[in-house]
């Protein structure tokens, strides 16, 4: 697939995603709006029943009081016709100065009796007319049938004192007259400085989310979904066309590796066809021997593409035995050893395990170790110095296999052990191989419950180390 085509699906997927995310939280935010204006109606309706409920239970003791009042004039008549004929009595009887007196003594008396009879109700005090556990049971009632269940906090507010009267709590006094539900107490009274009833929820937006939690909850998850999806599909393409340009990359190096032993096979034929040839003994000989490196040659590249479909199948059953892994390294050494020496190069052996036997398959082990060190001479243009090493840990042996070589950046040491990856290097095609032989590698370790790591810099060398277990 084009890369700009690819390019162009990202972008308009992404423009796709980003509007149906603002969308969605454009609906939850409406959402929001209409569940907190349901909130203040209910709370409005919640109050408002309160202060109903305060007005009826002020009216009933206003009625208890006009009862009373009545019962006290009707006391204040009767006394003062009493008063009235005693006093009328006391006159009749007068005689002396000193029954004057007397009877001027009983008269303030009287007056200052039938001022306390007379005397009138207090002024509206809602102080001491409201009672601040009545007020908050009430309000926790109504909130309650309403289905408002939350901490809340309230105060009563006296605009002729400019303060708050009552209070709950006292915690939240500027929130209530900042943010605070507002009703005004008694309007039956027409007071010229009326009293305010407010009520705040210091935890109103949790209330509101609990309420929306599960539109919230699905529409987050659905967005995230996508997102995943999204990413899930952008990512398979990418490694779909990853894996395209290894295939062919794969292909073209084939082609390249089986063409030349072909070739040489065709003119070896081609020359042992010639008389001259065939009447010379030794210079048939060679060409025939040419034709059995030629073959087996390409016997190894029909075994290493065997080895990667075993592999892609989960068809590979190990064959285990006991054997000595130093020994299986030293004939690899002896195999590889004059292609390093071609190049001016060393294998240094450096064996340090006390206990090298290991229970395991020696010929996929066999093919580790050459792939590793026929690796180690490969990515080494100039006088390859390959070092080799074993020593123990606690549960097995550690092969480690250092270069001069190249180096590997640290991009591309994630990558090395995917199958069909090879290292970049542009436009030379000097190293030949198919990208199998470290995927090969690191299938074959952990078939036999063990690892493999890379250390490498650029230009400086790469060290590959080998953690096997004594059995598995």
């Amino acid at each position: 697939m084009n890369k700009n085509l690819i390019t162009v699906i990202i972008v308009i997927v992404s423009v796709v995603l980003l509007s149906l995310s603002v969308v969605q939280f454009y609906w939850v935010k409406n959402a929001i709006t209409v569940e907190r204006t349901n909130f203040e109606n209910k709370v409005n309706d919640a109050v408002s029943n309160v202060i109903i409920r305060l007005e009826k239970i002020e009216t009933f003791s206003n009625l208890q009081k006009t009862m009373n009042s009545q019962t006290r004039v009707t006391s204040f008549f009767n006394a003062m016709d009493s008063i009235n004929r005693d006093l009328y009595d006391e006159m009749l009887a007068v005689k002396s100065p000193e029954d004057i007196e007397k009877l001027i003594r009983k008269s303030f008396m009287a007056t200052e009796f039938f001022s306390e009879i007379a005397r009138k109700d207090r002024p509206f005090e809602i102080e001491k007319t409201l009672n601040k556990l009545l007020i908050d049971s009430l309000l926790s009632d109504e909130l309650r049938m309403k289905g408002i269940v939350t901490q809340f906090e309230y105060g009563v507010y006296s605009s002729e004192k400019n303060r708050m009267i009552i209070e709950k709590t006292g915690q939240y006094q500027a929130q209530l007259l900042k943010k605070g539900f507002v009703f005004t107490l008694y309007p039956n009274e027409f007071l010229a400085n009326p009293n305010y009833l407010m009520i705040y929820f210091p935890f109103e937006i949790r209330l509101l989310l609990d309420e929306m939690s599960s539109i919230i909850i699905v529409s987050l998850l659905l967005i995230i979904i996508l997102m995943l999806l999204f990413v899930y599909v952008i990512r398979i393409i990418a490694w779909q066309k990853k894996l395209s340009e290894m295939k062919n990359d794969f292909i073209n190096n084939m082609t390249h590796e089986i063409k030349t032993p072909i070739s040489t096979i065709s003119l070896a034929c081609e020359a042992l066809s010639d008389h001259s040839v065939k009447r010379n003994e030794a210079l048939s000989e060679n060409y025939i021997k040419v034709i059995n490196d030629e073959n087996k040659r390409l016997a190894d590249i029909t075994e290493k593409i065997l080895q990667a479909a075993t592999f892609e199948q989960g068809e590979l059953i190990l064959k285990k035995e006991i054997f000595n892994i130093e020994e299986v390294i030293d004939n690899v050494i002896n195999n590889i050893g004059i292609q390093v020496e071609v190049k001016d190069g060393k294998i240094i052996r450096d064996f340090r395990a006390s206990n090298s036997t290991i229970i395991a398959d020696k010929m996929h082990l066999t093919n580790v170790i050459s792939n590793l060190v026929d690796n180690a001479n490969k990515y080494s243009p100039r006088k390859p110095v390959i070092t080799i090493s074993t020593e123990n840990f606690s549960e097995g042996i550690k092969i480690s296999v250092e270069d001069n070589g190249i180096g590997i950046n640290k991009e591309n040491q994630k990558k090395i052990f995917d199958k069909l990856y090879r290292v970049p290097t542009g436009n030379i095609h000097d190293v030949k191989g198919f990208g199998l032989g470290l995927s090969y590698v690191k299938a074959i370790i952990e078939k036999h419950n063990g690892k493999i790591t890379v250390e490498s810099d650029l230009k400086k060398g790469s060290t590959f180390r080998v953690y096997l277990p004594f059995s598995n």
